[in-house]
C-alpha cells in the first residue's frame, strides 16, 4: 500500500509542480515555486488520507495543512510587495539556453521530487498504529505547536521589520536576537514534531527520513547559505554572526 501511495504522489506532484510552472512563466518569476512549496506538502497529506484515512494521517494533514496555508500566505503576500528573490536571481544567470526550460526540471520538478521524499512521514502514518506508542502523538503535536509558534512569530517579526522604512541593516530583536533564522528553526521543529508523530505507526521511524532531509537542504544547501554569503561582506552583519546562534534559539554572547 504504501508503494501504491508513493506512486500516486508522485504522479500528483508531477502535474501540481507542471501547473505552478505555468503559473510562474504567465507571472515571469521563479520565485513563484515558494508558494508552490508549502501548498504542496498539503496536497500530499490530503491524497494519502483519502487513499488509506486513519487518525494519525487525518492529524498530520490537519497539522500539515495550517502549515502550508500559513506559510503559502505569507510568501505570496511578501511576493506582491517585493522583486524577484535573490536567490533566483544568482542562480539563473548562470544559466545558457531557454531559461525557462532549464527552470522547469532544475527548479520545479526538483522542487517536486524534494516534496515527495520529504513527506515520507505524512506517507508512513497510513501504517496501523503501534499499540502502547500512542505517547508520541501527544509529544509530537507539542513539538509541532512549538515550532508553529515560533516560525509565525518570526515571520511576523520579520514582516514588520521591512515594512519600516527607517529600519536598521539587521533585524536584531524578537526571536532574531537569539537566532539568525528563528523562521527556518520553526519550520524544521515543526517537521520533527510530524515525523514523531509518525513514529506511532507500524514502520513510521522511516518517515523521520524527511525532516532529515529538509535540515540538510536549509543547513547546509539552499536555506541559510545564500542568505548568509549574501552579506558577507556587511560588517554589521558579521557582527550579529558572531554573538548570535545561526539556527537554534540562543542567549547571544556578549
Amino acid at each position: 500500500m504504501i508503494t501504491q501511495i508513493l506512486l500516486i504522489n508522485a504522479g500528483l506532484l508531477l502535474a501540481y509542480m507542471s501547473l505552478w510552472f505555468v503559473i510562474a512563466r504567465s507571472r515571469q518569476r521563479l520565485d513563484t515555486v515558494d508558494t508552490a512549496w508549502g501548498l504542496g506538502y498539503v496536497l500530499v497529506a490530503w491524497a494519502v488520507v483519502i487513499q488509506e484515512p486513519n487518525t494519525i494521517s487525518f492529524l498530520i494533514a490537519c497539522l500539515v495543512s495550517v502549515w502550508g496555508l500559513r506559510l503559502a500566505n505569507h510568501i505570496w503576500r511578501r511576493s506582491l510587495k517585493h522583486d524577484e528573490d535573490p536567490r533566483y536571481v544568482e542562480l539563473s544567470s548562470k544559466w545558457r539556453g531557454n531559461l525557462w526550460l532549464r527552470a522547469y526540471f532544475s527548479i520545479f520538478l526538483l522542487q517536486g521530487v524534494l516534496i515527495w521524499a520529504i513527506s515520507l512521514p505524512i506517507v508512513m502514518a497510513s501504517n496501523p498504529a503501534l499499540i502502547g506508542w500512542g505517547w508520541l502523538v501527544l509529544l509530537g503535536s507539542l513539538v509541532w505547536l512549538k515550532g508553529f509558534c515560533i516560525e509565525a512569530l518570526a515571520d511576523r517579526q520579520l514582516r514588520q521589520f521591512l515594512s519600516n522604512k527607517n529600519r536598521p541593516k539587521v533585524l536584531q530583536t524578537g526571536l532574531w536576537r537569539y537566532s539568525r533564522h528563528p523562521n527556518y528553526f520553526g519550520e524544521l521543529t515543526q517537521w520533527w514534531g510530524i515525523g514523531i508523530i509518525a513514529c506511532q505507526v507500524s514502520y513510521g521511524w522511516v518517515g523521520l527520513f524527511g525532516p532529515t532531509i529538509l535540515s540538510i537542504l536549509i543547513i547546509f544547501v539552499t536555506g541559510i547559505p545564500p542568505i548568509e554569503k549574501r552579506r558577507l561582506k556587511d560588517p554589521e552583519y558579521k557582527e550579529y554572526k558572531r554573538r548570535t546562534s545561526p539556527l537554534i534559539l540562543w542567549p547571544p554572547k556578549s
